[in-house]
């Protein structure tokens, strides 16, 4: 149902545009024959297909810087989805193997879906540390501001 209305809106913005240019066609027309007559240079019009491009594009430009200069939040919200998803890994290994593994690459396995596993949402590798007994570990994200131990590291402990 959704997609019907969608598609009927289009259908209507689509008939308007065109009615627009319509009209814009013919005013252009009556513009350059008033410029002839009077030996004018020609006045730059711009259509109203052009508008709507030009719009496009400025929102897009718009919508790139928004995305540059003001970062979602959704970075930590993706952090936490990855270090729950490295716990699910780390605790399968100490199911199979007995221990947490020594390196965290070695929960990738050579599995494409899981080699952005090890940086969290700000692009930055997690840090890892088992106990040499391997019953326990230490992960943690840097954070937004990228420094280690300062207060917006998220820090997981398993004891």
């Amino acid at each position: 149902m959704g997609e019907l209305i969608a598609s009927l809106l289009e259908l209507i913005a689509e008939i308007g545009l065109c009615i627009q240019e319509f009209f814009f066609r013919k005013k252009k027309k009556k513009r350059r024959t008033y410029e002839k007559e009077n030996k004018l240079p020609k006045k730059r019009m711009i259509s109203p297909n052009q508008r709507v491009f030009i719009l496009f594009v400025a929102v897009v430009f718009i919508l790139f810087i928004a995305t540059i200069f003001f970062p979602s939040s959704s970075n930590k919200e993706l952090t936490l989805k990855k270090i729950t998803k490295i716990e699910e890994l780390l605790e399968k290994e100490k199911e199979v193997f007995g221990k947490y593994p020594k390196a965290l690459e070695i929960i990738i396995r050579n599995n494409p879906l899981r080699e952005n596993l090890l940086e969290d949402g700000w692009s930055n590798s997690f840090k890892y540390e088992v106990k040499e007994d391997g019953t326990d570990y230490f992960l943690v994200s840097s954070g937004s501001d990228e420094e280690f131990k300062t207060e917006d590291d998220i820090i997981i402990t398993r004891n």
